[in-house]
């Protein structure tokens, strides 16, 4: 034994040095808490290995757990990876956002077998309610067809069947959304091309689940110079460095059928980016050669957005949404289009969205309704 075996050896046999300092675990000092760390309520729950999330913190008055399948709706031919996040998004459409954000704790969560929710009855009736939407809905899937169309001026509203238009709702830059008859909605596209007053940018027609998100895009690049930058020769200074703008219409659309298939609600989210114009714009450049003054473009850029959910919009019906005046949007800026009469700052952009279930219901809406009692 050496001295300081012996020494360490004496101290605990005299007493000095408490032996429960050398049975502290490794965990016990990694866990260990500062004096200024808030002092955790309780634990994060286990879940078991399985992934199942376990209602293990303190409860809340008046709240709950309910579950639900949903399997039969994530089992269905989706594009996307996660298809279960659909239901989560009409649900707090439904709901709102604040009210799982609230004092009390609250839990909605979904995976590709089912979704959970902690909440209050009402709450929990009104996700029930959502879900039955998805799980048993009267066709699983549909026939979407989306055309967006640049109008040369508003005056498409002259025609003799503009009171036949339903307004559904309104945007906060004077969007507009109606729901008309599709032979009306042909006859106003007809007129358009008769006069030569418009142009179409997209025209497609896709297979959608019900409940999940479309996504059109169109858009044109706009170059310009967008400041300056060194050039690589020696002894020329600064030269123009050139950028891209990105002019676009993005179409984001999510219908969901009713309980009784009849008709749908819609979560619209249609974003406007349009290039007006450039501003030349002349400044000093530090140069060895050349004019000491160069140009720049300094871009005036207008940006829309319609952001909604409404009802009420019928199976047989098309659904036509008004961007406003957008002028010369996903156009050549110089002059008046070849197509057109009128100059580009008239140019209305307009959404005709028309939608079909593929399959039919397997039971009656009364069926249905029977097994929701």
């Amino acid at each position: 034994m050496n001295r300081r075996t012996a020494l360490v050896s004496s101290l605990l046999l005299g007493g000095l040095v408490p032996t429960r300092l050398f049975g502290q675990s490794a965990r016990s000092r990694r866990v260990a808490r500062r004096e200024d760390e808030p002092e955790a309520v309780a634990e994060a729950p286990d879940d078991g290995g399985d992934g199942a999330p376990v209602a293990d913190f303190r409860g809340q008055p008046g709240h709950d757990w309910s579950e639900f399948d949903i399997s039969r709706y994530t089992d269905l031919a989706h594009t996307e990876s996660n298809p279960q996040t659909a239901l989560v998004e009409w649900i707090t459409r439904r709901t709102g956002m604040d009210v799982w954000h609230g004092d009390k704790v609250a839990v909605l969560c979904a995976s590709r077998t089912r979704l959970l929710a902690y909440h209050n009855a009402k709450v929990r009736e009104q996700v029930a309610e959502m879900v039955q939407r998805f799980t048993r809905s009267a066709a699983d899937l549909m026939r979407v067809r989306v055309r967006l169309v640049v109008a040369a001026d508003p005056s498409w509203r002259r025609y003799v069947i503009y009171s036949k238009l339903n307004p559904i709702k309104s945007g906060p830059q004077g969007q507009q959304v109606w729901t008309t008859s599709v032979q009306d909605a042909a006859f106003i596209l007809a007129q358009m091309s008769i006069n030569q007053s418009f142009r179409v940018l997209h025209d497609k027609t896709v297979t959608l689940v019900n409940g999940q998100t479309h996504t059109v895009k169109t858009y044109v690049t706009r170059d310009y110079i967008a400041g300056l930058q060194r050039a690589g020769g020696a002894g020329i200074g600064f030269q123009g460095g050139t950028g891209q703008l990105e002019e676009e219409v993005v179409l984001r659309l999510s219908p969901l059928l009713t309980y009784e298939g009849d008709s749908l609600e819609a979560a619209v989210d249609l974003q406007t980016n349009t290039v007006r114009a450039l501003h030349r714009t002349r400044v000093l450049a530090p140069r060895e050669v050349g004019p000491a003054e160069m140009t720049i473009d300094v871009p005036e850029v207008a940006e829309t957005r319609l952001h909604k959910a409404f009802g009420g919009w019928p199976l047989n019906q098309t659904l036509l949404i008004s961007a406003g005046v957008q002028p010369g949007i996903l156009q050549t800026k110089s002059g008046i289009w070849n197509s057109l009469r009128l100059p580009p700052g008239n140019t209305e952009l307009l959404a005709f969205v028309d939608l079909e279930v593929v399959n039919p219901p397997a039971r009656t809406a009364r069926a249905r309704l029977r097994d929701r009692d």
